[in-house]
Formats: structure tokens, sequence, C-alpha cells
């Protein structure tokens, strides 16, 4: 393959007809499999290997019974009524309406004109882009193949809307077309494979019959003339993806159509659209162009002309199709600018799978021809498992964006644990062990692999040996400025926060925005999308800054230009990383604190903002969140944070319910509430406050102890409090999906720069078993560069939270210290237990200090009685006073090594190397 990749780097510069030349010569695996069939994702080797994973594997026999008893009545019917599935394809059928030309609107969302007729029926092409929905917002149930309308002409479908006690009604179906289609191509595809691994003929009969009439009708049609969005066989190329199973139906069809006599001719033209279709249109610039490649694929793979063949796969192999945004990217171009180098896909989490899974299932069916795809290009190796890196403890990925509830796919993880077994890969044991707990938590069941799994899945998981998978304790994803932090991954007491805010594609307009992470599940969660990107409520909400935990500055946040509709980008600049530990990739100098230190300018109303979070460990199974935000509008600033669960309380410090009436939040009126501040209804305020408060957020568990965030204010001039009710979070968790989200205002007025917002939040199951009961500002007296901030728990600890905007500024108080950005001291009664420098470059309690030369420096001393332990990334001076001890030893591995004791009147000083957990011997 290195031979290969070589020749083919040096003919690339050279004329066509010599690269397709090398490209068949050096691929005489991929060749040779176009003379048997099947050969795409299986080939006729593997059947005996299907069989025996069938007849051994539970999960695969599941999959074939099921594929089997839903076919059958269909297969068994096709024999008297052949008519019956034929009549339900929606084609155009009305002699003088065959239509062969389609012709789509400026934008490429609707069709607008047909022409011509062909002397058969043609593949009818989805009118719209969009599903239909009804005036209020509605969607519509998508019919049955049993409640079609045989031999349907109408453009109309009568529907039933989903909106409660709702009549049916005729409406356009819009993309329902191409869905309904796919639905049947997919039966034909189901029944084909039934027949290669049977050889049962009815199975044979009623897909070829599907596929003989689909490729009859789409022989004549034209791709639709538009746009570059705009397909073959649908108004924009993705919905093509609806006829990809018609490609693997033929391969495994291929040599019954020819012993039946079925005309064949058809074949190689409508494959010919298909791939070319898909190679020069869709979008190069966001994931529309990869989410075509198995159609791509499929296709070419189809072609029973090399030349062809070669030359539509080495643009997916090689070569781009760059055409101003229209086009199509080859896999270097992918790895390059759309995969980070650990492989997440560069857009939200959710629309990682969409893309990735249609990469690695061509990969898959490459990598069967003879082309060694996932050798070369490891990140997409990587890719189909790299989303558990940045998922919460529960397996949930980060809703950020434009996207619904995400998570690692079992099928991408599927096909990188079978390409790890192929490569012999190490991290095989890892992805075992991720997939292990995938389905001991019930998230994952291998009897969903359907059709897909039957083919290309191992028949049973490698051998874990032990291994578990490696969370790492901080992220970053840079195509974001998205910063993750966690503690623990146990899904019940594990902690996770994320920060994130960036112009992408599909991202949303909300500035520095948060997720939280408590008791089992996401409790502060991104919301996800709207009902389609145009939708009223998606374009004035959730892709709006009031949908997100943030800060509104000036009631005025906005992207620039606003945001009017759409999947693409929002612009809203993007924040700044200041400081962070630990870094992504980097060890943690603490088991107990990390922290995340952002900036931020609001390019709507040129607003300055800052924000520091932080997660605080106070026993393994108890711990909570410090948000510091700073936000430097002189007309107001209204801190939000959306908690799921069934309502809000609103407390004195006391933990008594505080006096609310019903209110309004005032709106910017100019231009009209553009933040969509509106969209947030039932409020209660608290009236202006100096006093600190509490919000409590309750979420009722099924048979379980409810479990619940708290979120503690420290008080601050002219600030008021909000409870109120926010649209569904579409990201949350049932049963919380689909019902309002409480949210929490607090509204400044003015600057809230030296007033900044200080909140801790803490999750917890069962009522009266929070741990935070107080918090208290240690130090007001520079609040506009410095906060201290002190935490007092039941178990009789407290931490003095330290945080600084002039990391050169020596602060002291009582018996601490700090200079740096980021610190903590926590105490029982008065007495350390750790001093925390997460970064700066000093910070001191009593007798014990860290100070280190370096600017950025990350150190922790734990005190364990008579025991220290310290950790350090840059070397680092400890004082110890009023002690005389002669001789300090560090022990590192069991290894010792003593260090240099510097002796005063006020105690001893020495200098520890960089080390982690390494024990200090004080003699």
């Amino acid at each position: 393959m290195k031979k290969y990749q070589r020749l083919v780097n040096y003919y690339r510069s050279h004329p066509t007809w010599l690269l397709l030349l090398v490209l068949l010569h050096f691929n005489g695996i991929a060749a040779t499999a176009q003379g048997t069939h099947p050969h795409i994702l299986a080939n006729p080797s593997d059947k005996a290997i299907i069989l025996e994973k069938i007849k051994q594997q539970p999960w695969a026999n599941t999959i074939f019974e099921e594929m089997r008893q839903h076919i059958q009545p269909y297969a068994d019917r096709h024999q008297t009524n052949p008519e019956w599935i034929l009549s339900r394809y929606l084609m155009n059928r009305v002699p003088g309406k065959r239509y062969t030309q389609f012709f789509s609107d400026e934008e490429g969302t609707q069709l607008v004109r047909y022409a011509g007729d062909a002397p058969h029926p043609t593949v009818r092409v989805s009118p719209h882009k969009r599903p239909p929905i009804t005036r209020d917002g509605f969607s519509y149930k998508m019919p049955a193949i049993e409640e079609l309308v045989p031999y349907d002409t109408s453009t109309q479908m009568l529907l039933q809307s989903n909106k409660p006690g709702a009549a049916k009604e005729w409406v356009n179906p819009q993309s329902f077309v191409d869905k309904i289609n796919g639905n049947i191509n997919q039966l034909a595809l189901d029944a084909a494979i039934l027949y290669w691994l049977t050889g049962n003929t009815r199975y044979a009969t009623f897909a070829a019959d599907i596929l003989s009439q689909w490729a009859r009708g789409a022989f004549y049609q034209q791709p639709i003339e538009g746009p570059c969005r705009t397909g073959f066989l649908s108004i924009q190329t993705l919905g093509d993806g609806n006829h990809e199973p018609m490609a693997l139906a033929y391969d495994f069809l291929y040599d019954y159509l020819r012993q039946q006599q079925y005309t064949t001719s058809w074949y190689e033209t409508v494959f010919e659209k298909i791939a070319h279709t898909m190679t020069f249109r869709g979008y190069w610039n966001n994931n529309w162009f990869a989410a075509q490649t198995p159609a791509l694929v499929f296709a070419a793979l189809s072609l029973e002309d090399n030349n062809k063949r070669a030359y539509y796969l080495d643009y997916y192999l090689n070569r781009d199709t760059i055409n101003g945004s229209c086009g199509h990217l080859g896999l270097p171009s992918v790895v390059k600018k759309w995969l980070t180098p650990d492989g997440h896909w560069k857009e939200p989490g959710g629309y990682h799978n969409y893309p990735v899974s249609s990469l690695l299932v061509s990969a898959m069916a490459m990598e069967k021809n003879g082309y060694a795809v996932f050798e070369k290009h490891p990140a997409l190796f990587e890719a189909s498992y790299v989303l558990l890196k940045y998922s919460f403890p529960n397996f949930i990925a980060p809703s950020m964006g434009d996207t619904g509830p995400a998570s690692q796919s079992p099928e991408c993880l599927e096909i990188g644990i079978a390409m790890a077994k192929k490569y012999n890969l190490p991290v095989v044991s890892q992805l075992t062990a991720a997939m292990e707990v995938l389905i001991s938590n019930k998230w994952y069941q291998r009897t969903g692999g359907g059709w897909l799994g039957l083919l290309t899945y191992l028949p049973e998981l490698p051998a874990q040996t032990g291994a578990m998978y490696a969370w790492p304790r901080s992220g970053e994803l840079d195509f974001a400025k998205c910063y993750l932090q966690r503690n623990g991954t146990n899904n019940e007491t594990g902690l996770m926060y994320l920060i994130q805010g960036a112009t992408y594609n599909h991202n949303h307009a909300n500035g520095m925005a948060m997720e939280l992470y408590g008791a089992g599940t996401v409790m502060g969660p991104d919301p996800g999308k709207g009902l389609t990107y145009e939708a009223p409520m998606h374009v004035q909400y959730y892709a709006q800054w009031s949908a997100h935990n943030t800060v509104v500055a000036g009631g005025q946040s906005a992207s620039v230009p606003y945001f009017k509709g759409g999947g693409g980008t929002k612009k809203m600049g993007e924040i700044k990383l200041s400081a962070m530990e630990p870094l992504a990739g980097k060890e943690a100098v603490s088991a107990l604190c990390s922290f995340t230190d952002t900036r931020y300018t609001d390019i709507s109303t040129n607003t300055q903002q800052h924000r520091t979070m932080a997660i605080i460990r106070t026993s393994p199974v108890s711990g909570y969140y410090v948000d510091i935000f700073r936000s430097g509008n002189t007309y107001s600033n209204d801190y939000l944070y959306h908690n799921i669960g069934s309502g809000l309380q609103l407390l004195n410090s006391s933990r008594q319910s505080l006096a609310v009436a019903a209110a309004t939040l005032p709106l910017h009126s100019k231009p009209a509430d553009p933040p969509g501040l509106r969209i947030i209804r039932d409020l209660q305020s608290t009236g202006k406050t100096d006093a600190p408060a509490i919000g409590l957020f309750t979420i009722p568990v099924s048979g379980e102890a409810n479990r619940f965030m708290q979120v503690l204010f420290a008080g601050a001039p002219s600030r008021t409090f909000y409870a109120g009710k926010a649209p569904a979070t579409g990201t949350a968790d049932k049963p919380y999906r689909e019902l309002p989200t409480p949210t929490l205002i607090c509204r400044q007025e003015g600057e809230a720069w030296r007033r900044p917002f200080i909140a801790i939040y803490e999750p917890f199951s069962g009522e009266s078993n929070y741990t935070v009961e107080q918090i208290s500002l240690e130090d007001i007296r520079k609040p506009g560069e410095f906060s201290a901030v002190q935490v007092i728990s039941k178990q009789q600890s407290r931490q003095v939270i330290l945080q600084s905007l002039n990391s050169q500024q020596l602060y002291t108080k009582g018996a601490w210290k700090f200079r740096g950005q980021f610190g903590v001291i926590s105490l029982k009664g008065d007495q350390p237990e750790y001093l925390y420098l997460g970064d700066g470059n000093e910070i001191a309690w009593g007798s014990y200090s860290l100070s280190c030369r370096q600017p950025h420096s990350a150190a922790n001393l734990q005190l364990l009685g008579d025991q220290l332990i310290i950790s350090c990334h840059q070397p680092t001076l400890v004082r110890i006073g009023k002690s005389k001890a002669k001789q300090v030893v560090l022990i590192v591995a069991g290894k010792r090594q003593e260090l240099l004791v510097i002796t005063t009147a006020d105690g001893i000083s020495f200098e520890v190397p960089p080390v982690i957990n390494a024990s200090l011997l004080i003699q």
C-alpha cells in the first residue's frame, strides 16, 4: 500500500487517464473484487461466517429473525400480489407527467417546475427540503407503508398532526416523499440480504421487483437543476441517502437478476448519476459532503466500468471538487480540515456521529474492497470512539449548538472495535471496556446493530484483559473554544462542567455558556435546537443567548449580524482561554480541585466578560462547582441558569422561602429583545435585594429519591432574582425533554464587574443530603479585580476560594496570602487540609506556603497529619513556619531524595522539583 500511495501522489499532477491506470494496477484486490458479488460490505466467503454468527450468537440471531419476520409477510404477499408494494412506491405515474427534469428555486428549498416525460413512471422527488409542520409549529406523523394510497398521484397527503386532539388534514408531504421511498428501499435491502443468506427466492423476487421499478424510473431522470445542494432523486443531495440501500441490494441480487433475466442495462447509468452527483454536488464547508460518502462509495463500487469506478473512488480517496462552497473533499482534506487531531468532527457533538458514521461505513466498504483506509488515516479510526473522551459520566456528550441529545455512537464504536481488531491495535481493550459499559448500563444492545451489524460487526467483543476506558480529567475542543473539567467518572457521583462559545458551523449565539453534570444526569444542559432551523422558536430562542447558561449584556446580546434562520454559523466571536488546570492532556496537581478561566468580548454590545469556573471535591461522593462571572455592561447584566426538573424555589440564606410576586423582566425594545428573554414565562421575582439567595431546583425521579441542584449566590447591591419557565430542553433526559425548563435569572442593574455574579452549584440526591450550607465574601477590598469567597460545608470543612484578574498582585488577609489567577485553601477548623495553586506564583495559610518563580505555575500541597503530599508542574518552594526540622526527604514511587533545607528564624524552606503525588518526610 505504501508503494501504491507514493505512486498515486506522484501521478496526481499528471493526466487523469494515467492516474486511472496507476489506480487499477496497484489495486488488484479491489479490481478483482468487482468480479464477484456481493463485494461492497460482504463477499461470498463471508456468508459462512455470518451464518455461523447467526447460529452461535444470540444477538445476531435476533437481528436475523427480526429481519425475517418483518420481511416475510411482504415477501409472501408479493407472490400473489406484486403490485401491492410496487404501487405504494411514490412515482410520477401519469402519462405526460412522468417527469425527467426537476427545477428548484434559487435557494434549493423547493421544486418550482417539472419537465420531460419518460416511457415509464419515474421516481418521485421530494418537493421540499423540510418535513411539513402545522401553522402553529407542530410536526406531522409520517404514514406507514400500509397507510399509503396505492398508485398515489396526488401532490398532497392526508396527514395526522402531532398536536393533541388535531384532526387529519390534507398537506404537502414535502420531505416525507424521500423517507417513504427510503423505507421501501430498506425493505428491498433487507430482503436481498435474507435471500443471499437463505437462498429463498421469495425474498429475491420481492427485492428485485422493487429494485427494478426504481432503476427503470431513475434511468430516465436527470439531477435536479438548481444550486449545488440539489440532488439526483431528492431536492437535496442529503436526501439521496434514502437510496443508499439500492446499490447494496443490487450487489446481493447481482447474480439473481441475471439468472431471472431482469433487465440490468439501467443500473450502470443510474449508479454513475448517483456517484457523479455525490462527487460534485453538496457542500464541502460543513458536514454535508461527508454524509454523502456512502452513496458515493456504494454507487462507485457498483460500476462495471473499471475506469469510471477508479475515477469516482479516487475522489473519495484523494481528490477535492471545490467550486465555491460546493463540492466534496477527499479523505486527506477531510482529516486536515474537519477532524481534530484526536478525531472529533469540527462541529457540535450531535453532528459528530452524522458525518463520521457515514465516513466510517464508507471506509469499511473500501477496506472490504482492498483499500487500507484506516491504516492511512488514523484520525478517521480515532473518530470512531473520540466522543467518549468529551462525554459526561453518563456517556452523554456536550449539547452545544444545533444538536439533539448526543452520545457515543455504538455503531461507530463497533466499527472502531472491528478495525482495531483487524489491525491488532492495543486500544481495542479500552474500546471493548467502553462498549461493555454501554451494554451493562442498558444504553446499547448489539441486537440494535441491524443489517449492518449482522454483516460487519465482530461475532464476539474481544476480551477486555482488565482494561478500563481512560477518561481524562480535562479536555479542549479548540474549534468550539470548549473547555471541560471532570472529577470522578462514576455515573452518580462524578462531576463535570464545560464552558464554550465560538463561531463555527452549527454553533449557537450564546456567549460564555456552561453545562453542569450532577447526580447521574446533565442537570444544566445546553438546550439543543428547535423543530427546524427556520422554526420561529429556534430562531428567536434556542439559537439565542437566553436559552443558555450565560450572561446577557444590556438586554441586547446577539450574533452580528442577527441570526434569522438556517443551520450555519452565528457570528458571536469566540471566548479566550486565560488559564486552566489541568490543561487538556496534562496531569492534574490536585485530586480535589480543577478550574478554567476564560474571557470574552460580546461583539454586539462591546461588553467585556470574564468567567472563572471550578470543581471542588469535598468527599468521594460530594462536591460543588464555583462560578465567578464578571460582565462590564453599564446598563444591565442578566445571569441565566437553566436546570432540568419540575420546579425552582427561591430561598434566603437560612433556606426559608423568599417572598416572590409575579413580574416581568425588563426587555430591550430597540432592537426588540434580540436575546429572546421574553420567551421565558411565568416569572416570579424577589424584587431588588442586597442579600444572598439560594435557588433550589427539584428533579423528581420515579421510584427513587428526588435529585436537586442548589445554587448559592453571594449578595450584591441592586440585584433581582427571578424564577421562570423556559421552553423544553430537547437535549435533556426523558421525561424532562418534554417539560418546561425551570430557569433562574439573576439580574444586576448596572455593571456586574465590580459586583460579579458569584455562585456555588451543588448537585445532590435526597432532600437533606446537600453539604454546602452557606457562602460569604471573604474580601471585598478590590472587587473589580479580586474575589475571595468562603464556602462552608456540613462536614465542618470550609474552603477559601481566591480568584484574581491581576495575577501579579499580592493579596493578603488574616492567615492567607495569594498571588495568581486561581487558588483554593481548604480548612478543617483553622488547620489547612490543602493548598491548591491552580495558576499563579504564591499561596499561603498560616505556617504553610507554596511559591513558584515561573508564570502560570500550578502546585498542590496536601496535609495528612504528619505526612505531606505534593504535586507541582515546576520547581516549587515550600515554606513551613515554626518548623525546626533538619531534614526533608522527597519520596517518589518508592525512591528517596533528600532535599536542601534552608533554616531561618521563621522556620524552614525547601524546593521541590516537578513531581506528582510525592510524599514529603519532614524530620
